[in-house]
Formats: C-alpha cells, structure tokens, sequence
C-alpha cells in the first residue's frame, strides 16, 4: 500500500468564530493604512491595540484560539504573547505585494468587516522548486498558492516566515481586520546547547 505523506509544510490555521464584528468595529480609534510607508512610520503607537484595557476580551479570545493552533495542533508547549497589534484598513482599489513578518514567530489576521471581493489573502510558496512542472489539479502537495476568502469572525493563524498578500480590494467598500504577531515565551531551544535563548 503506498502512503504520500507531506512533510515541513507549513501550517496554516482558520477559524470561524462566533463574535460581534460590528461592535469591534465602532471601537476602533484608528486604524492603520498599512499599505502606506509614511502612515506607518508616522503611527507607531497604534501597533499595541490589544493592550488597551477595551480591548482585554478580544486578546483573550485571540490567546484561547491559539492554544488550538500552537499546543493541540502544533504540539508546541511554549506559552506564547503577543507582541504587536494592529487595526488595518484596505480601502478600495487597494492591495498589498507579498511580505512576511519578521522578528516573530506567529502571524495572525482576525477579519471584522468584509464584502464580496474586498480582496483574499494569498499564500505563496517561494521555495527553489527547482523546475516547474504543470499540474492537471492542485492539491495540498503541488499548490504555489493557497487562498483565503475575507469572512467577518474568519481568523487565521500561521508562521510568520510564510509569505502573503492582500489581493485589490475590489468592493465598494472600506475591509477592516486585526492583524497581530506573537512569540513563544520561556526556553527557546535545548539548553544544553550553545544556541538557547530564555523569552
């Protein structure tokens, strides 16, 4: 009997969770336009949004999904925290290029308003392939891309290492979502070696 078994994926985790969106969405003071260079640069204070007190019960609903992710899923047994914290704002007409986060070990997005076509976030696989070969179907194994569509509640937690892009927002209206990075906390590899770090 032959087995394929996909090995070093990276994985990415999706949620649909029961919340009141609308509500979240009256409380935002100010969200980012993170597309835009001189806004973020000029708005640092606004990437610890999940550290104001109005805020406290949606850092906790965001810590208790990632216990799905990092400990029942990935097996991690690291405590993790979250580090930055952002309110985004795509307006229409925009998009973002492929990026990925640096100085974290886990991305997320919690999306709060959406509308048909107001852009998905795409996956990219930019490993060396080494050639590239037609496919009659994708799958988990030979796919370069892997898509998520926009949902009010939909939360998505994967490597921060892993590239991603916002597709044009395409709607008539302005997509607002929480965007966030974490890392583990406590011993960071095997202490025994020379290359451990304590968080």
């Amino acid at each position: 009997m032959s087995v394929t078994t996909p090995v070093f994926g990276k994985a990415i985790y999706s949620n649909q969770l029961n919340i009141d969106t609308k509500k979240i969405v009256s409380m935002i003071d100010t969200p980012r336009k993170s597309f835009n260079v001189e806004y973020v640069a000029a708005n640092k204070k606004d990437l610890y949004v999940l550290e104001e007190d109005k805020f406290k019960f949606l850092k906790d609903i965001i810590l208790k999904e990632l216990h799905s992710y990092a400990h029942d899923e990935m097996r991690y047994t690291n405590e993790f925290k979250i580090t930055t914290s952002w309110f985004t704002l795509v307006d229409v007409n925009e998009s973002s290029q492929s990026h990925n986060h640096n100085n974290c070990f886990i991305s997320g997005v919690l999306y709060l308003q959406t509308y048909e076509d107001c852009g998905n976030i795409v996956f990219e696989d930019f490993s060396d392939g080494r050639f590239e070969l037609e496919v009659n179907e994708y799958n988990i194994l030979n796919s370069k891309q892997w898509v998520y569509k926009p949902k009010d509640g939909l939360i998505l937690f994967f490597p921060s290492d892993v590239k991603h892009k916002v597709e044009e927002n395409k709607s008539e209206h302005k997509r607002y979502s929480l965007a966030f990075n974490l890392m583990p906390v406590g011993l960071i590899g095997d202490k025994a070696s020379d290359s451990h770090i304590w968080q």
